[in-house]
């Protein structure tokens, strides 16, 4: 009888199994296997800043005559321990070309700019190999989920850029330089295809977590999010209960027009999620998460 219900239990684990692979239709497969991934091992890091950081981090801001406010900084605090489990983010950005097979797969609406204008009509923004801009929160996690992926949570987006060391920068700690570290300060004055500053990449190789195009994450935006149960060991932490169109999402890592202030991987920033820029575009990551429709 138990050799019975154990073939029962791996045929159920076998159909499970293919009704997973099935999920993906050709065209996902297809450049899902452009991909490149880079796995982020299990386990604890510190996240966010101290007092003495953030205060710092403000006064740098001021003397560069930052438009950042106070209170854009102390939502970095306190610090505090997280555990992850392993996850796989992609090496680089979501590109155009990348984009361009979901739209034609889905029929989803092409990327446009803040006042609606089409992003692809733009020189500046539609060659195959820069990341996409012009995407709404929902567009993003909806190419994610295509893929059978998703949106980075802040946590994992900020493991992937300050590691275990709490690295300042994904580099290291040193103040980026233009045209050596990062793609801002509009020195291009358009997003550059992904991957051209490999002095800018983290430790594995991880391209543009700092400038080119600011990046969404999976979770709302809450400025006092870090401050609950902040003395206990969060694991996998995301705030996103459901997929509110009215709520505030994080988005992180600056863009080609900001300044250098705004590269740090602590930084939190946000935009509304039905909202769309040329200056924010997204990576994924795998497993999927679940989050309530």
């Amino acid at each position: 009888m138990r050799c019975v219900y154990l073939t029962i239990l791996v045929f159920f684990l076998s159909a499970w199994q293919g009704i997973i692979t099935a999920e993906l239709s050709p065209a996902a497969e297809k450049i899902l296997a452009t991909i490149e991934w880079v796995a982020i091992s299990e386990g604890e890091f510190i996240m966010g800043s101290t007092p003495e950081e953030a205060e710092a981090a403000y006064t740098d801001a001021k003397l560069r005559s930052s438009l950042l406010e106070k209170h854009s900084f102390d939502a970095e605090v306190p610090q505090h321990t997280v555990y992850l489990f392993a996850y796989q983010i992609s090496r680089y950005e979501i590109t155009n070309a990348q984009y361009r097979a979901f739209i034609e797969a889905t029929r989803r609406p092409t990327p446009r700019g803040h006042q609606g204008e089409e992003t692809w009509k733009d020189e500046n923004f539609n060659a195959d190999t820069q990341p996409v801009v012009g995407v709404t929160w929902f567009d993003a996690q909806a190419f994610a989920e295509w893929i059978g992926g998703s949106l980075p949570t802040e946590a994992q987006w900020e493991r992937a850029a300050r590691g275990t060391a709490r690295r300042i920068y994904p580099w290291g700690n040193d103040p980026p330089k233009v045209r050596h570290h990062a793609n801002f300060a509009r020195r291009a004055n358009r997003p550059t295809p992904v991957g051209q500053f490999p002095n800018g990449n983290s430790p594995n190789g991880i391209a543009d977590l700092a400038g080119n195009v600011w990046e969404w994450c999976l979770d709302e935006y809450n400025p006092s999010f870090y401050q609950q149960n902040s003395k206990d060991v969060r694991r996998n932490p995301l705030n996103l209960r459901f997929r509110d169109v009215l709520r505030a999402r994080v988005i992180r890592g600056g863009a080609w027009d900001v300044g250098s202030v705004f590269l740090r991987s602590g930084l939190r920033s946000m935009f509304y999620p039905l909202d769309s820029t040329h200056t924010i575009g997204f990576r994924v990551v795998r497993p999927r998460l679940k989050i309530k429709k």
